[in-house]
């Protein structure tokens, strides 16, 4: 059994998906969000995903619960003053993040790691909220956080190495593969993959062809497991142009701007997955 305490700030799909991962590798785990029915459902979607597992004979029911079991809701954030490191999962707007990690750093002791999960905002920036900047850094997961191995773990000018070090000893008990990323706007994979994902929607646009074939053509044609606009249904198309937006503001560059159809079905709330419809129907 781990003896490190793990805080997640964040009940929602990353949020939870993170806490879960940790639990399952033997951390005790705390999670949190502001407003108890959040956390709630949070803890609800990660008890369906782990009997889920249970009915596919991946895990046994007392694996599940022992899981579950490791999981704790914190109600206030003063039960954070235990943990060992600190990830915050949160709605990706720079002034509440700011708010929150001044709140943190009054309750936690000074050997507690803070790290954020952000996909698009600055971890540089960020750091500058803190008084002890050198403990903050970008862990960045990828979804779900329960299967995929990869995170980026994200360096800013005034990250102390030793804390670098820590996390990424902890998640490679985790088993996760953690790559080096300084600060940069959408690190490696989003600065990468999202531009892709905004050509093929382009593609889409200009009537190249339709959904299906581009994301076959990419499948077949490139050895990806999965074609971009399949993978944009997946992170969420909401997710996908916002990151555009700030990948644009950011570096400048007007191409990034998000493609029409990803607006037009962002504005129809067809965000992919978890809303049934996207690019795709599912």
């Amino acid at each position: 059994m781990n003896k490190e305490i793990i805080g997640v700030i964040g009940a929602g799909t990353m949020g939870g998906g993170i806490a879960q991962m940790f639990a399952e590798n033997g951390f005790q785990t705390l999670l949190w969000d502001v407003n108890d029915s959040f956390v709630n459902k949070g803890i609800e979607n990660i008890q369906k995903r782990l009997n889920k597992s249970v009915d596919k004979g991946k895990l046994t029911a007392e694996r599940a619960k022992d899981i579950l079991s490791r999981i704790n809701k914190a109600d206030d954030l003063s039960k954070f003053s235990s943990a060992n490191l600190i990830i915050e999962a949160i709605i990706e707007n720079y002034d509440i993040k700011a708010e929150l990690y001044k709140k943190l750093e009054k309750i936690v002791g000074a050997e507690t790691i803070i790290g954020t999960n952000t996909s698009s905002l600055s971890v540089t920036d960020l750091s500058s909220n803190l008084a002890s900047p050198e403990r903050f850094l970008g862990i960045h997961f990828f979804n779900p956080p329960t299967k995929l191995e990869l995170v980026e773990v994200i360096a800013t000018p005034t990250l102390s190495q030793e804390v670098t070090q820590k996390v990424s000893d902890i998640l490679t008990r985790c088993g996760k593969s953690a790559v080096n990323v300084n600060d940069s706007p959408g690190f490696i994979v989003n600065r990468l993959l999202l531009p892709f994902i905004n050509e093929a929607a382009k593609l889409l646009d200009s009537g190249v062809a339709k959904a299906e074939d581009i994301d076959t053509a990419m499948r077949l044609g490139t050895l990806h497991p999965a074609g971009p606009l399949q993978v944009a249904d997946l992170i969420g198309l909401d997710i996908c142009k916002d990151i555009l937006e700030k990948l644009a503001e950011s570096l400048n560059q007007p191409n990034y701007k998000p493609a029409k159809s990803i607006v037009d079905l962002v504005k129809a709330g067809k965000l992919g997955r978890k809303t049934g419809e996207g690019f795709h129907a599912y």
